[in-house]
């Protein structure tokens, strides 16, 4: 009997023993996978941000070559062009203290990743499976960036780097007069410029709308070159929150250039 129970005593520890290992190597396992996750984004160079990008978005030209670049001591904003592809995408990259983020700037084209509150098209090329505010979300998440560093980020992108237009409840013309054309040769059908300026003009109307809010949570930026609306929301309504949202809204008019 006594040899019996010293058996049994035997048993239970070495269960206990085996599920503590087995125990022990999941929380390893579980440990290395979210070091590996963390390890997989966190980029040393802008060289490495890009690959990772272009793996993850294949539809984005290769070759790129950066054009322009913002320093903002601690702060970085690179652009990155393929300089031989007319109709051409980008990539933005971000940094901070030396680590990188790639952001895709796409064309128009790609109606998901901008996610336009004006576009009645259905999209006709490959989808990217992301939207900018989020790619947008990730830098602030993957660069650690405050809510201060985001706002001079975002100012020096639309100023610096994109040349983008503020205040423009007080430009009316570039709304209602102008016709943003984009010549394609592409899958998207040709637009004829009367619909063109009617969604300028709405979008118009609904800049002075906003505008004549007394308390402003929001702010438009016109990117003319690609024929965009940039609307960035400060959702944050209580001490010490931080949210925001961002809107876009297509502006350009696809069109076929003129053969003489």
């Amino acid at each position: 009997m006594k040899k019996l129970r010293n058996k049994k005593s035997i048993l239970l520890k070495t269960g206990i023993h085996l599920q503590f290992k087995y125990f022990a190597s999941v929380i390893v396992l579980l440990c290395s996978l979210s070091c590996e996750k963390t390890k997989i984004n966190e980029f040393h160079s802008e060289k490495k941000s890009i690959e990772f990008t272009l793996q993850n978005f294949p539809m984005l030209a290769k070759n790129f070559e950066k054009v322009k670049e913002v320093n903002l001591d601690s702060l970085t904003i690179s652009l990155y062009r393929n300089p031989k592809k007319e109709d051409y995408d980008e990539i933005l990259v971000f940094s901070k203290n030396k680590k990188f983020y790639a952001v895709p700037f796409f064309s128009n084209m790609y109606f998901d990743y901008w996610n336009f509150d004006n576009e009645d098209q259905k999209q006709l090329y490959s989808k990217t499976n992301s939207t900018f505010e989020k790619q947008i979300k990730n830098t602030v998440s993957e660069l650690n960036l405050t809510q201060e560093e985001f706002g001079l980020l975002i100012e020096e992108l639309m100023k610096s780097v994109l040349n983008a237009e503020t205040n423009l409840d007080l430009k009316p013309k570039i709304f209602e007069n102008y016709i943003y054309s984009t010549y394609r040769m592409d899958q998207y059908k040709v637009e004829e410029s009367d619909s063109c300026l009617a969604r300028t003009k709405r979008l118009y109307k609904q800049i002075l709308i906003e505008s004549e809010k007394i308390i402003r949570y929001n702010q438009f930026f016109l990117d003319a070159r690609n024929g965009r609306v940039y609307e960035f929301i400060n959702e944050s309504r209580k001490r010490g929150e931080w949210k925001f949202k961002i809107k876009t809204y297509r502006i350009d008019c696809f069109s076929y250039p003129l053969s003489i």
